[in-house]
């Protein structure tokens, strides 16, 4: 694992030259994928994580990857540096420093919205345009499902939380009911 400020210091010279190509969202796109199939298969994440593996294995390994992934070549650079520089374990960090940079240049921000059932567009337009009033920034929704939260919706922007999920009413109304 790296520390924060050394993945930030990688992200911020992404996001610069993926800004200049036009390309911070594919790159984005990229650098999520790669992470996620690290994520999901052990077996990979170790092979290109550990010290003892030889360079030349772990290379032609990414190599196969990149050409199956089909990334662009800025992205299939980047993720080569991070792996002769032994940051590659890191990549979950700098990928959420490279979208904090990109959401930043862009001057928009990310909502997680988690509902109870699926939103409809109608929904979906609604809270973003609602959202975006109370940020003063465009707002992106990511969207998540918990059926415990029984109606509503939660939302969290940076640090922040909305909750008006039905869930939470119910307890404070039962906690007020207690207290009178």
């Amino acid at each position: 694992m790296i520390s924060a400020s050394v993945g930030k210091r990688y992200a911020r010279a992404l996001v610069e030259a993926a800004a200049a190509s036009d390309a911070l969202e594919r790159v984005r796109q990229d650098l999520r994928a790669f992470a996620d199939l690290l994520a999901e298969q052990r077996e990979l994440r170790l092979l290109l994580t550990t010290p003892g593996v030889s360079r030349k294995d772990t290379a032609q390994v990414v190599s196969d990857i990149m050409a199956a992934m089909g990334p662009l070549p800025l992205t299939a650079t980047f993720l080569r540096i991070l792996l002769d520089a032994k940051r590659l374990a890191g990549l979950e960090g700098i990928l959420r420093a490279y979208e904090s940079l990109m959401d930043e240049r862009l001057g928009r921000v990310k909502a997680v919205v988690t509902s109870a059932a699926p939103l409809d567009d109608a929904e979906r337009d609604g809270l973003r345009r609602r959202l975006s009033e109370v940020a003063g920034k465009q707002v992106y929704l990511e969207l998540r499902q918990d059926p415990a939260l029984l109606g509503g919706v939660i939302t969290q922007i940076g640090s922040r939380v909305y909750d008006g999920s039905l869930k939470t009413q119910l307890a404070r109304l039962r906690d007020e009911l207690v207290r009178a």
